[in-house]
């Protein structure tokens, strides 16, 4: 493949205007000469990240990203430059030049282009024939019926797929389109798999035709449901994989939904397009839904970028409960916060809004609970308190779930949680998720190893990245910058670090190690040797800890931050401990053992609070 040529590189920058690309992606707010907003690479509530119109460029004063208009797309979509140029010049009709073996990527620049003209077309027929046509009366009733009235159809561009293949000819003929196009952009199904020149025959036939866009808004593909149930066994047919879809990397409804997700702080996971589009209408917009059943690691990557919060809010039946625990499973591993609307049994949202109205929807979603909290309601019911094995294979899927959130905090609040629910030891718990992490990252390792060497084989380095590694907790980040600059902070922490509670931290373990390796922070070089040892996304992490603008300090800085940590902890505890108390169905024996512990939590903090102002005085 050939080098992009700088003169393409420029002319990509100069045609894509960086605030209607950004814009597409999250709201930016009109600041002065340039745009402002919350920066979507680091969690923040007061906006720091900028973009500059007459520069083109944006740069986050919090994170310290920065760049041009393919340096953000890059990043924001986790792709490569070059994959990166390729998606602007492909939107804005920019023709690459390529340096070398340039006819390729020419033609498969164009081949995108004209594939997203086809489904902008495309789309546009089925909505006209919904809207006109004598063959879609049986698809407008359809849509009637479901409570989609024509506002709506305009609205979403629904549209409806003739079964009658002469339409379909005729249209290309009108349009200038070849079977081989149809065939490439999944609108036919091929003759030959191995040869889409030879054409195709009509993939929907006699379906509602719902468009499934990209995050620009632009078609990419379509999602069929059947009018005549004896015609397919499949209810719902969705476009195939083509250059410009991917199922495992797309939702229903992103484009439209993104901005109220932003606002929310939250996105709602739905399993149809018609419960989507029903929420949307109905003003419950923060929504999304997969496209199937299957969900991915991609779809939660996608989602991550967007928000920290998920609410699940799955068909009421034993699919639903199945879907639910796929997708905690992908979301927990991106480190995303998932609550459960449980769903009336039978139900979906679209049949609760039609029934009971939008309100019954909104008091579930409000009323959504902790993922873990939902498994063992679900649970509970049908378990056989007598039988031992029953027992054990609750605790065991429950700690499962556990061990899949990434967060040591959230993580050690579920512990509490499920032990005070299932009257079950805290240590023991504890003991069971960490035996299923320790499965969890062996199980990783494998399959790292397994691409590792698949990617030799095949003579590429081309291994997906892990996820950026980061440092959140602000005590966390000044003891670390301290124990590795100041030799007195080091000493006192290396001293204290068994009565401390760092490791309950992302970083933590990177502040043990520092205090294990033997380094000395008046030999700089020690501290180099040893960052050289981690992993590039660690060493990225700590070098931007030990180069920020925050003050250093002594062992009694680092008593200070050390004790106002220990405090945080203490503090969350006492939340959690407090939350448990009000449980239904708490005995008095437990709540007495609650009380006693709170009780012993808040002497400590007095404690404590002393010590902080006795180092300060001192």
């Amino acid at each position: 493949m050939g080098r992009i040529a700088e003169e393409s590189i420029q002319q990509v920058i100069a045609t894509a205007n960086i605030v209607d690309v950004i814009g597409s992606y999250f709201p930016l707010k009109r600041m002065g000469g340039g745009y402002k907003a919350c920066c979507p690479f680091h969690a923040e509530k007061t906006p720091s990240f900028t973009v500059s119109p007459s520069r083109n460029t944006y740069h986050c004063f919090g994170c310290g990203k920065g760049g041009s208009v393919i340096g953000f797309v890059r990043d924001y979509e986790s792709i490569t430059f070059v994959e990166a140029v390729r998606k602007l010049a492909a939107k804005f009709g920019v023709k690459l030049i390529e340096e070398a073996g340039g006819g390729e990527s020419e033609e498969r620049t164009a081949l995108r282009v004209r594939l997203l003209a086809l489904h902008r077309d495309i789309a546009q027929w089925f909505h006209l024939l919904l809207l006109r046509h004598e063959l879609a009366a049986p698809a407008r009733d359809y849509l009637r019926k479901r409570g989609l009235n024509i506002n709506v159809a305009k609205s979403w561009l629904i549209g409806y797929a003739p079964a009658d293949a002469g339409m379909y000819r005729e249209w290309m003929q009108e349009h200038r389109y070849t079977e081989e196009q149809l065939v490439l952009g999944g609108i036919y199904s091929p003759r030959d798999e191995n040869d889409p020149k030879r054409g195709g025959y009509v993939r929907f036939k006699h379906r509602v035709m719902f468009p499934i866009r990209n995050d620009h808004g632009d078609v990419i593909a379509f999602s069929g449901r059947i009018l005549d149930a004896d015609s397919s066994p499949a209810k719902y047919m969705n476009s195939p994989a083509t250059p410009i879809f991917s199922k495992s990397e797309t939702f229903f409804g992103l484009d439209k939904s993104k901005r109220a997700i932003h606002k929310a702080g939250a996105a709602i996971i739905c399993e149809g397009q018609i419960d989507m589009i029903m929420c949307y209408e109905q003003g419950i917009e923060n929504i999304v839904a997969p496209l199937g059943t299957a969900f991915t690691h991609e779809h939660a990557r996608l989602l991550k970028r967007h928000t920290e919060q998920v609410v699940l809010c799955l068909d009421g039946d034993s699919a639903g409960a199945k879907a639910a625990l796929s997708q905690y499973t992908e979301l927990a591993r991106e480190g995303l916060f998932v609550r459960v609307a449980a769903l009336p049994k039978g139900d979906d949202p679209d049949s609760l809004i039609r029934r009971d109205g939008v309100d019954a929807l909104r008091a579930l979603l409000d009323g959504a609970r902790d993922f873990t909290d939902w498994q063992i309601e679900q649970r509970l019911p049908s378990l056989d308190q007598d039988k031992l094995s029953d027992r054990m294979k609750l605790l065991s899927d429950v700690t499962a779930g556990i061990a899949k959130l990434r967060d040591r905090m959230a993580q050690d609040a579920a512990i509490n949680r499920a032990a005070a629910r299932l009257s079950a030891p805290t240590d023991e718990l504890r003991r069971m998720v960490a035996g299923h992490a320790r499965a969890m990252l062996k199980a990783q390792q494998q399959v790292d190893e397994r691409d590792t060497m698949r990617a030799a084989r095949e003579g590429s380095s081309a291994v997906e990245e892990s996820p950026p590694f980061q440092i959140d907790n602000a005590a966390v980040r000044q003891l670390l910058k301290m124990a590795l600059t100041s030799p007195e902070a080091h000493e006192w922490l290396r001293q204290q670090q068994a009565m401390l509670p760092w490791s309950l931290y992302a970083g933590g373990e990177l502040l043990e190690s520092a205090l294990h390796s033997g380094i000395d922070p008046a030999r700089p070089e020690t501290v180099a040797a040893w960052l050289s040892s981690l992993s590039g996304e660690a060493e990225q992490a700590i070098t931007g800890v030990m180069h920020d603008n925050s003050p250093g300090g002594g062992a009694e800085a680092a008593e200070r931050t050390a004790i106002g940590l220990e405090l945080q902890m203490l503090k969350t505890r006492i939340d959690v401990l407090t939350a448990q108390q009000r449980q239904p169905g708490v005995g008095p024996d437990t709540a007495v053992a609650i009380s006693m512990e709170i009780m012993s939590m808040q002497s400590r903090c007095l404690e404590l609070q002393k010590r902080v102002r006795d180092v300060q005085v001192a």
